[in-house]
């Protein structure tokens, strides 16, 4: 008589299994050219690649076969509380039948690439982070061994060898005579500590290893995850460039522009199956020329994601919701944060746990993120091998590439490098591009083509007028402008003066933007940011929101950065007298964006004080070069410290571990010495502990480091920090105005 062994508490182990292997199929056919390119880049066979992966899905909850795992589904079916200290991490249960499995497949049909069993170790790491510390399983440690059901194991292996057989695969059948008498948890500390890194480093075709091992990850966690769900594997994006362009002309019609076609830029950006540096100014249709070029190069490489990448995600909202009307809810994923799913309780609920992780592992058909998603993976941190694989089978958009310091363009470059070479197509664009940066862009491709919106970049938007005075002394003429009807922008360079001008002006009834609201309330305010009267924000309207002003009052900033905002005023290029107001940078702004006092700011208003009013796109790409001249950023420390990195860590963790370090100085995507975490307001603790962890974020400011330290509550697992914090002009310290004007 079989026994019922439980996977789930909803799914017996033979349907989960045979609902696993249904979504590596799945998986396979979607990701078949991915494996076909891996295959000849780093020398495997292709058959014996997929007998490996299916090995690793077949055995990757053999583990669960134990009278403890057992004992806690029969617990969770009948709703009864189990001590989860009492359990033992199944995975270290089947990572014994896997390596062993492993090992037999080796003499059987040959190595995959080397020695290592990559399939044990993709089985061991599907849940928990691994590395020689064995930190995630410090209780099995010391916890009883748990007794093996063997008619489950049997009915498991039996299984396992009919799929192998319905693919025509030769199972490995000396593992229905394995007989585990061995620790499990010292089995697999002694091979991560003594074997892994030995192997690695003796192995001369280790560079194939990585890859390899991350390819065969990735693709477990979609059979696995899948199979959990009962959904199928939803992997590419439908639509096609001229659904998009009907699309594009229904957008403009909802927002009263008129559509006379795509522009010769667009067009050419569509045409162009290679990567692509672009250079438009802002309201050209960057983003819609991206997304042609990214829908036809799809096409072109018989499928894959897209990813289109940010500096920051405080604006990526409007990114986001544009793309989602493209191609319809649930095939477009939004994240912002590599920290969050990490450490998430098996224990919370399951459906939501799932959309969490495909949000963030770039398992959507598209996915609008943080640059920072894609190069921790050259970290080794969080679920990188699932992301890494999905990145590497991309069409990837990078906007706004020029805001990046030295450190983070270093990283970027290698990133290229690296993604290129396992099949990505890169697309970068920006605004403001001068030719030192699209000369070390271009140095990153084997081939890239460049397309400029000639027609635009020679014509004049707006007028450009310089004051010897600061934006606190226009208060009357932005006064003036809002009461003649004008819609005005007013952009300054911390939350804290945004606050201060926005309690000034109130009378008016502004709308107050930037960096220190909740997820929840931007998206809020993005909704009727477009129809009002006087906007005051920060540098955070820079990046990716689709507004148009008559008037901008601006604080000096950054050349580039100017441009971005100015890019805001007249963004239909319809209106004939538009106009930009440049002030003089106040000390906190000197602190924020010339720490080492360069003269940036300075030289910044000079240049455009000795400039024509009216200046075309042209133009103020001049600026910009005339602005940074003397910078010579490949030649900077951090820029070439970075470029070595990647390299450096690959080798500490040789290649497969996962990074245990969270505070490694170097291993990091930003050089800030202003460190901010994502934490909830206190005041919102009662809602928010109601909700589960995919609604929580809605909830998030980041705040200074050493503020949350000081100011913070654990509660459920959850941060909240207390601070002052309303809807109309968000996040305030309490009782420390001096800091809070640094807060950008």
């Amino acid at each position: 008589m079989n026994t019922v062994i439980w996977a789930k508490p909803d799914q017996s182990y033979e349907e989960h299994i045979t609902a696993s292997y249904r979504a590596w199929k799945q998986t396979i056919e979607a990701k078949r050219n991915q494996i076909r390119k891996f295959s000849q880049e780093f020398g495997f066979d292709e058959r014996r690649f997929l007998m490996s992966s299916l090995l690793s899905v077949v055995l990757h909850d053999i583990g669960k076969c134990t009278d403890i795992f057992q004992k806690m589904m029969v617990a969770k079916q009948k709703g009864e509380h189990f001590d989860y200290h009492e359990n033992y991490r199944h995975e270290l249960v089947s990572f014994m039948y896997a390596a062993y499995g492993s090992a037999v497949l080796m003499q059987q049909e040959g190595p995959l690439v080397g020695k290592l069993p990559l399939e044990a170790l993709a089985v061991l790491g599907h849940h928990k982070a691994i590395n020689p510390s064995m930190s995630f399983f410090e209780k099995e440690r010391t916890n009883e061994i748990p007794s093996l059901i063997e008619d489950g194991i049997k009915q498991a292996l039996i299984l396992a060898q009919q799929i192998f057989d319905e693919e025509g695969y030769t199972f490995p059948n000396d593992l229905l005579k394995l007989i585990i008498k061995d620790n499990p948890y010292n089995r697999a500390c002694s091979f991560l500590n003594n074997y892994v890194a030995k192997m690695y480093q003796e192995d001369s075709n280790n560079e194939a290893i990585r890859p390899t091992y991350l390819l065969l990850k990735a693709i477990l966690h979609y059979s696995d995850w899948h199979g959990s769900s009962g959904l199928d594997v939803n992997y590419h994006l439908q639509t096609k460039s001229l659904e998009l362009v009907s699309e594009i002309e229904k957008r403009c019609e909802l927002k009263n522009i008129h559509f006379v076609g795509l522009t010769e830029f667009q067009k050419n950006c569509a045409s162009t199956l290679d990567n692509v540096i672009a250079i438009a100014p802002t309201g050209s249709g960057k983003t819609e020329a991206s997304l042609l070029w990214a829908l036809n190069n799809l096409e072109n490489m018989d499928g894959g994601k897209l990813l289109y990448l940010l500096p920051t995600m405080v604006t990526a909202n409007s990114i986001f919701l544009r793309l989602e009307d493209y191609f319809g809810k649930g095939n477009v994923g939004l994240t912002h944060s590599t920290a969050s799913f990490m450490f998430q309780d098996e224990e919370e609920n399951q459906e939501e746990r799932r959309n969490v992780l495909f949000d963030k592992s770039f398992i959507k058909p598209a996915t609008v993120a943080t640059i920072d998603q894609l190069l921790v993976t050259g970290f080794n941190h969080g679920k990188w091998t699932l992301i890494e694989a999905n990145a590497a089978n991309a069409v990837i958009v990078i906007d706004e590439i020029h805001s990046y310091d030295s450190w983070t363009l270093g990283l970027i470059i290698k990133s290229i490098e690296h993604f290129s070479k396992l099949g990505a197509r890169f697309m970068l664009m920006s605004a403001t591009m001068p030719s030192y940066l699209i000369e070390i862009l271009s140095k990153a491709f084997a081939s890239v083509k460049i397309i400029k919106d000639d027609l635009l970049l020679n014509s004049c938007r707006n007028r450009y007028t310089t004051f010897d005075k600061y934006i606190d002394d226009a208060i009357a003429d932005i006064e003036k402008s809002v009461i003649d009807g004008k819609k005005t922008l007013v952009v300054v360079n911390n939350v804290a003066k945004c606050q201060e001008l926005y309690e000034k002006l109130s009378f008016l009834s502004p709308v107050c933007y930037h960096s220190k609201f909740t997820l929840e309330d931007r998206i809020k305010k993005e909704s009727f940011i477009e129809n009002t009267n006087l906007l005051i924000a920060t540098q955070v309207v820079e990046v990716s929101l689709d507004i148009d002003f008559d008037v901008m009052f601006c604080e000096c900033a950054p050349p580039d950065a100017i441009v971005q905002r100015a890019g805001r005023v007249n963004r239909r290029r319809s209106k004939a007298d538009s106009q930009i107001f440049i002030f003089k940078a106040s000390d906190i702004s000197k602190r924020i964006y010339d720490p080492d006092s360069t003269g940036l700011l300075t030289s910044s208003l000079q240049s455009f004080s000795s400039s024509p009013e009216n200046l075309t796109e042209a133009d103020l790409i001049r600026i910009v070069e005339q602005v940074y001249s003397h910078i010579k950023i490949e030649d900077s420390k951090n820029f070439l410290d970075a470029s070595d990195q990647y390299e450096q860590t690959q080798k500490r963790l040789s290649g497969v571990f996962d990074n245990p370090n969270r505070e490694e100085t170097n291993e990091v995507t930003r050089k800030i010495d202003y460190l901010q975490i994502p934490v909830i307001p206190l005041l919102f603790k009662n809602e928010v502990l109601k909700l589960p962890p995919s609604r929580r974020r809605l909830f998030e400011i980041k705040m200074p480091y050493w503020y949350v330290l000081k100011n913070k509550q654990e509660i459920g697992g959850i941060t909240f920090c207390e601070m002052d914090y309303d809807f109309e002009i968000g996040a305030q310290f309490r009782n420390n105005t001096e800091v809070s004007s640094l807060i950008i």
